[in-house]
């Protein structure tokens, strides 16, 4: 989507300066109208306030670029504990951490799974997770969702 890379443009160089990741972002209707999400992390996490200070950044930058017509809602805030697990740097922050994993299609008889990132198969674009001593080599592509689980 066009508003999403520019967005992408606007914000590269402000968050590079402040250690910033841009994790995820989405521009999508939703209840209240139309909303531009962006979810930011840094290596110690992100704060309250340098979420405002990104929104108050890119609100005024898009504001004077005039980027999108009509209202929107614009969101800054951290992926938090739950966020997907999607890039290679995401799967490399996560190794030895578990895994929740959903696939679009069965992985060895299976579409569900959980276990412990274990490693990552670059050369054929897969993650590694193990789970009781039984090693599964899931293919990235046919990942729907993974997600850090949490034990409690």
């Amino acid at each position: 989507m066009e508003i999403i890379e520019r967005v992408r443009e606007l914000v590269s160089g402000y968050l590079r300066q402040n250690d910033t990741e841009l994790v995820d972002i989405t521009y999508k209707r939703e209840q209240q109208g139309m909303v531009l999400r962006l979810l930011v992390d840094t290596p110690a996490g992100i704060t309250i306030d340098g979420c405002e200070a990104i929104n108050k950044f890119l609100g005024e930058l898009m504001d004077k670029e005039n980027l999108i017509e009509g209202h929107y809602v614009l969101e800054v805030s951290s992926p938090g504990l739950d966020r997907p697990i999607k890039t290679d740097r995401d799967f490399e922050r996560a190794m030895g951490q578990g895994l929740t994993v959903t696939t679009y299609e069965p992985v060895d008889g299976k579409k569900a799974f959980e276990g412990k990132l274990m490693g990552m198969d670059k050369e054929h674009n897969a993650i590694v997770i193990e789970k009781d001593g039984i090693s599964v080599v899931i293919p990235r592509e046919k990942i729907a969702m993974a997600r850090l689980y949490i034990e409690v």
